[in-house]
């Protein structure tokens, strides 16, 4: 089930961003988003109590930028990406929002892969943006 992230699920999205990037935005960046940032967004994806998924965005006017996406390793390949992003883009949809920006690893296929199959395109290279790893911007006209 997606849902809006609570503040009792910070510490389970930080373990996950862990597990998944091994580090995390961190629970202080959490919980200002969800206390204090009147454009932040926040879904989980929540299977058998446990949180399996979540993103992360900020929507400004006609415009949203992804902060992150994550899906837990052993749930990735189930759908469970895809039905979080199309959720989102549903959601920004009603919003009014027109324009959706993120940023993705290079070396990551699978989520460009994602992004690509739901409409997104390459806008341009931001050199070593991940320490050493350079990141594609995308762009996706909602």
């Amino acid at each position: 089930m997606i849902r809006k992230a609570a503040f009792s699920d910070i510490f389970g999205i930080v373990a996950l961003e862990k597990k998944v990037f091994d580090r995390s935005l961190g629970e202080n960046f959490l919980y200002e988003e969800f206390a204090l940032n009147p454009f932040g967004f926040y879904f989980v994806y929540e299977l058998n109590k446990t949180i399996v998924g979540y993103i992360g965005f900020r929507a400004i006017d006609k415009n949203a930028e992804m902060m992150n996406f994550a899906v837990d390793p052993e749930y990735q390949g189930q759908g469970y990406g895809d039905q979080i992003l199309s959720f989102v883009l549903s959601f920004l949809q009603e919003k009014g929002v027109k324009t959706f920006v993120l940023e993705v690893r290079r070396s990551n296929e699978r989520a460009r892969k994602l992004y690509e199959k739901y409409g997104f395109t390459q806008s341009h290279l931001r050199k070593k943006y991940y320490e050493n790893e350079d990141a594609i911007v995308y762009i996706k006209e909602v």
